[in-house]
């Protein structure tokens, strides 16, 4: 996972379903959204112990979409039985520190390379597995990503199939041992979403909930603003907090005043990274982020924009606890 570039901008108000409830299952999206994580989110995903302290970064595109890994269907009639293997599925590294984690798919029978084929890269989540990246292999069927990470992370691959080649499952993961836990900050804390540098100025609990929201909030970097649109491949501005709380296992409204009366209010002055940031009045609320720390949010801003990390460009807002 190689670190992206991400534009931290502006001031721009966003249009946000008033009265959207479908929860439609959409395609994948191919945005570039390569993600370091700012914040500890670990365990056999990207996420430590349950989703907590880990930080991922990427140079692949990547759409991130939930779902379950299933066992590899049985062969075809004239199909390739396809190989699948992680090249370095055991890695002890230091945390934060740049590790290149491969890939190789093959020609069962043969052993013979395949080339040009595209392999998800998945990450255990509590939900389940989650593609977080599209990767490509070379003339010799390999591809790879550089990983940071913050506690041990568990990371897998999967390949859809072709008309002419089967469906594969990697018949290992690659498991990302951390050699020491990542310090929890005291005071202010530095890290790294998107080549960008978002200092957090409160003391964060390793595994919260709000550090999960922000790192899955930032896996979504780059995806268009639609508006009424609620994951996978785009969003709008409640859209992508009702997506990204309902990874975590938590049930929000659709709306932007729904989900404002539905949230637990909280003093500007003691908001944390994951609270969520309104902006408007009671009743009229018209725009919501997931705070990032330093002054920055996650949102989906408005038509013709993309998710992104922006600094929260008004004094006057309400925040909202999950």
């Amino acid at each position: 996972m190689t670190t992206g570039t991400v534009a931290v901008s502006g001031v721009a108000l966003a249009g946000c379903a008033t009265d959207v409830h479908a929860d439609t299952v959409r395609d994948e999206s191919t945005n570039t959204a390569p993600v370091t994580l700012a914040a500890q989110i670990g365990s056999r995903a990207a996420l430590g112990g349950s989703i907590a302290a880990a930080a991922i970064s990427s140079d692949g595109s990547a759409g991130t979409t939930l779902m379950t890994t299933t066992a590899d269907a049985p062969p075809l009639a004239g199909k390739v039985q396809v190989g699948l293997r992680v090249t370095n599925p055991d890695v002890s590294v230091a945390p934060n520190e740049p590790v290149d984690i491969g890939f190789s798919l093959f020609n069962e029978a043969t052993h013979e390379p395949l080339a040009n084929q595209l392999v998800k890269v998945q990450v255990k989540l509590p939900t389940g597995w989650a593609t977080f990246k599209h990767l490509y292999t070379n003339d010799q069927g390999y591809t790879s990503y550089t990983a940071r990470v913050l506690t041990t992370t568990n990371v897998t691959a999967i390949f859809d199939g072709t008309d002419a080649l089967q469906s594969a499952h990697a018949a290992n993961d690659a498991t990302l041992r951390v050699e020491q836990p990542a310090p929890v900050a005291s005071h202010t804390r530095g890290a790294i979403i998107d080549d960008v540098n978002v200092d957090v100025d409160v003391p964060l609990p390793a595994n919260s909930v709000g550090e999960k929201a922000v790192y899955l909030a930032s896996l979504q970097a780059g995806k268009p603003y639609v508006y009424g649109a609620d994951g996978p491949s785009s969003f709008d501005c409640s859209g992508l907090v009702q997506y990204i709380y309902r990874q975590l296992g938590k049930t929000l409204p659709r709306t932007t005043d729904a989900q404002f009366a539905a949230t637990t209010r909280i003093s500007m002055y003691n908001k944390q990274p994951g609270d969520l940031i309104f902006l408007g009045t009671p009743g009229n609320i018209y725009h919501v982020g997931i705070y990032a720390g330093n002054g920055k949010m996650w949102v989906a801003p408005h038509t013709g924009d993309v998710v992104k990390l922006q600094t929260i460009y008004t004094t006057s807002y309400y925040v909202g606890r999950v």
